[in-house]
């Protein structure tokens, strides 16, 4: 029986951690021990869902380590194209990958590997406290943890009505009012996500997402209240709760073809608390990716 795979790969780099806090290289190794606690309860291939109360079945569908992108500390253009070459040669391979980040730099060079491997449109689903879409500064330069969004947009395929940002809140510089007036970026902010159910997210962004070939989530771990997620590098209040976000992943896994999680940061987390929440997400989306089509 051919089996699918659902692979993970390290991008244990903050050197896009400009304004933010850095320690975001630290989240990999944090994550996958967190990951542990879940995958313990694997057996005979199978593992039971409490909370839908049936028993999943695992023999289709593998979780593979692919271990972390080799790293160039001196050079991000070096480091972001061992990234797209990792995360391509993973797609090639009919993997599905799932990357650990790292600062949110990191989703720029995963989402041109998907980008360059799809014909037709792609679709970006975005779950964030921030925008992300700075075009250059002189403190962050242009490959920034604010940047990668716009860099994506750059990209010939990437059409703004198929990017949806979910979770966005807070206050940003003035020109953002006229830039996202104009670019028609779909945005569902924190508070429209608390006013509303999750299935109705769920609706809107699949909707914004029509007719593209393929979608890329990215999810940044600071999209959560900093209560529930106190490890991150930067903090936003306001932000949703881990119910809200899992049953939001929960109706999107079915449809995307890869996905990043970023801005953990073991070093302002207490107890492992938000490794142990971006673990739970890895699990969800290889038991999602296990029932799908079944």
């Amino acid at each position: 029986m051919k089996k699918s795979t659902l692979g993970i790969l390290g991008f244990p780099w903050d050197g896009g951690a400009t304004l933010g806090r850095p320690g975001s290289r630290f989240a990999p190794q944090a994550i996958r021990e967190a990951l542990q606690w879940f995958t313990n309860r694997i057996g005979d291939q199978k593992v039971y869902d409490v909370e839908k109360k049936r028993l999943v079945d695992l023999t289709k569908m593998e979780l593979s380590d692919y271990d972390d992108i080799d790293i160039a500390a001196y050079s991000t253009e070096k480091t972001f194209q061992n990234a797209e070459d990792s995360v391509r040669e993973l797609l090639n391979s009919g993997v599905f990958p799932l990357i650990l980040g790292g600062d949110h730099s990191i989703s720029y060079p995963m989402i041109k590997a998907l980008h360059d491997q799809t014909e037709g449109k792609v679709g970006i689903i975005q779950l964030d406290a921030h925008l992300d879409l700075v075009d250059d500064s002189p403190v962050q330069g242009r490959f920034s943890q604010s940047s990668q969004m716009r860099r994506a947009l750059e990209l010939s395929r990437i059409e703004p009505e198929n990017i949806v940002q979910i979770g966005v809140r807070g206050y940003n510089y003035p020109w953002y009012e006229t830039y996202l007036k104009e670019t028609g970026i779909v945005q569902i902010t924190a508070a429209e996500v608390h006013q509303t159910k999750p299935n109705q997210v769920i609706e809107r962004t699949l909707a914004a997402c029509e007719g593209v070939e393929k979608i890329y989530l990215t999810f940044d771990i600071d999209v959560l209240d900093p209560a529930f997620a106190p490890g991150t590098g930067a903090n936003e209040p306001g932000g949703l709760t881990p119910v809200q976000c899992l049953s939001i992943l929960e109706g999107l896994y079915p449809h995307i073809n890869a996905m990043d999680i970023a801005e953990v940061n073991p070093l302002y987390d207490h107890h492992g608390i938000t490794s142990s929440l971006a673990a739970r997400i890895v699990f969800d989306c290889y038991t999602a990716l296990a029932c799908r089509g079944n």
